[in-house]
């Protein structure tokens, strides 16, 4: 007898016997047992007619599911292959080999304990912000902002976290590279650099009205009113926004500044040293960012010019540098050798210094140049007193714009995380970021260069408090024909047309600090490509996704 069934008989109080017999043990009279076993006979078949349909039902509900999933893929089986046949078969992209290469693990020193105390008064002091929220990007002003450099801007290897794929699969065509440091100046590049870093498209469109302003007011011999400092200034817009003289709309812009500057150099006069080290600095990153040796104008051109122009300016103009350099390692107004130095000379040699021995430079001395510089800019900080840089060696000049030329000095001189530095940007945050209004921008324009640069180096929240901030200032005080005008008035520094080419450099810049340069500072390394780059291509003569496939992939990114 099923065990289901005798479940059921024990319910209505009915027990089985060992040798198999029912017991009817609560019924004692004879008559009464016997209608019982009638009644329990048409129980048991009733109850077996119930087990039988429990069963049929648990063997439906077994059988449902594959045979609904059966079903299904019948279905499905059946659509995918109306779907497929006639379909011709896509072309098979070619394959893409990507190498990976270890990173070697750098162990980062313990904070000195004094900093650390900077660091946490500083915090514990800094006012409470509300900050806006940012406003969502418009694509049609985003795309805008890039649209006047040539589809063929040539393309970056170098590291750039995930992007860094997309930006190098494809062999390099144009005979102008733009590689390692100034990697993130090609057009794609710049996109996703201002994407990554919390550029706004307002901010882009303001560097493109800067630039045109900066075209239409060149000088017919290719100068800025025939002062090798401000042209230099211009030139470095041009050249941070990827510009060379393969542009379409500030290629002309840009070659005939690079060919009145470099006769130039190195410039001679009354406190030559900062128009020299300026005109210097132009020059080594116009070297840099087409040192191939032969550019080609348009698309399709044949031939090209001589670039090697710019190399010999650049050498000429470093080799004063070098000689110029004090014992102590610091810069005097005319590269005197004495013992007074200025820091706001001084950080115009050091970015000089940097752009040529990363271009490749082989002027005698520039390596050793570099490290006095190092320990020129440590030994003169007043990091552990009050987190400052003083202006000059004279004791008790101490000026608040020399604090950001000596923490970006020391960034580009290869010691992003030396102490100075760390405690420095404190200082940049705690007093610089409150006064950034335009109001003050006569007397704090100029240190707002170094500042906005120290801080995107240094990244992380310090960064997004500074970016919070002065995009929103320079966009609003932007005049509509381009230019920035310093409340200054007559007679300041920025004054005259001369000053507006000025201030408006120093504006420009600070908003192209996105992709300016990639955040690389081992100096060997980028000095290394830029002599001999084959070692750091990545098969570039396999064949790769080409430019517009690249580009849509970076759109795509930047979108989702």
């Amino acid at each position: 007898m099923p065990s289901d069934f005798l479940e059921i008989l024990h319910i209505f109080g009915i027990n089985r016997k060992a040798d198999g017999s029912i017991s009817l043990e609560t019924f004692q009279d004879e008559h009464t047992i016997r209608d019982e076993e009638q009644s329990l006979a048409e129980h048991e078949e009733q109850l077996q007619e119930i087990l039988l349909a429990y069963r049929q039902q648990k063997m439906r509900e077994h059988m449902a599911g594959p045979l609904v999933s059966f079903v299904l893929h019948i279905v499905l089986l059946t659509l995918l292959g109306v779907l497929v046949v006639g379909k011709e078969r896509p072309e098979l992209l070619p394959e893409i080999e990507v190498m990976m290469e270890e990173i070697p693990i750098k162990e980062i020193e313990p904070p000195d304990p004094i900093v650390r105390e900077i660091v946490e008064d500083v915090f514990e002091e800094a006012p409470e912000m509300d900050v806006p929220m940012p406003a969502v990007p418009d694509e049609t002003a985003f795309e805008a902002a890039f649209d006047d450099v040539i589809e063929e801007a040539p393309s970056t290897d170098d590291n750039f976290d995930l992007i860094d794929v997309i930006l190098d699969v494809k062999p390099i065509k144009s005979a102008t590279v733009i590689r390692g440091l100034y990697g993130g100046r090609t057009k794609t590049g710049r996109k996703a650099a201002v994407f990554k870093n919390g550029g706004k498209p307002a901010g882009q469109d303001a560097v493109l009205r800067a630039l045109r302003w900066l075209k239409r007011v060149q000088q017919a011999d290719g100068s800025w009113y025939g002062e090798p400092s401000f042209s230099g200034l211009a030139l470095l817009c041009f050249l941070a926004h990827g510009d060379t003289p393969q542009s379409e709309e500030f290629g002309d812009t840009v070659e005939r500044a690079m060919r009145w500057l470099a006769p130039q150099v190195p410039v001679r006069g009354a406190s030559h040293a900062y128009a020299n080290g300026i005109a210097t600095y132009a020059i080594a990153e116009a070297y840099g960012m087409t040192k191939a040796g032969v550019y080609v104008r348009g698309k399709g051109q044949q031939g090209g010019q001589d670039m090697a122009y710019l190399r010999e300016a650049m050498d000429r103009g470093i080799g004063v540098i070098v000689a110029g350099q004090q014992e102590s390692g610091g810069f005097g107004y005319v590269y005197d050798l004495g013992t007074r130095w200025d820091m706001s000379v001084s950080g115009w040699q050091f970015q000089a210094m940097k752009a040529a021995y990363v271009s490749g430079s082989e002027v005698a001395g520039l390596g050793e140049a570099i490290q006095k510089g190092k320990r020129f800019l440590k030994n003169v900080s007043s990091a552990k007193e009050n987190g400052t840089f003083g202006y000059a060696s004279v004791p008790g000049e101490v000026a608040g714009n020399m604090t950001g030329v000596g923490c970006v000095s020391l960034q580009l001189l290869g010691e992003p995380h030396a102490w100075p530095v760390n405690s420095g940007i404190n200082t940049l945050l705690k007093h610089r970021l409150p006064a950034y209004q335009w109001e003050n921008a006569s007397t704090a324009l100029y240190g707002w260069y170094y500042d906005t640069q120290a801080l995107f180096n240094e990244g992380g929240s310090s960064w997004r408090r500074w970016n919070d901030k002065f995009q929103d200032v320079l966009i609003r005080s932007q005049h509509a024909e381009g230019y920035w005008e310093s409340p200054g008035g007559p007679g300041g520094r920025f004054s005259g047309n001369p000053g507006l080419v000025f201030s408006t450099t120093l504006a420009c810049l600070q908003l192209e600090v996105y992709y300016r340069y990639l955040p690389s500072f081992n100096l060997d390394k980028l000095r290394a490509e830029a002599i001999d780059p084959q070692p750091f291509r990545k098969d570039a003569d396999k064949k790769l996704l080409d430019e517009d496939a690249k580009d849509d992939e970076i759109e795509a990114l930047i979108i989702e």
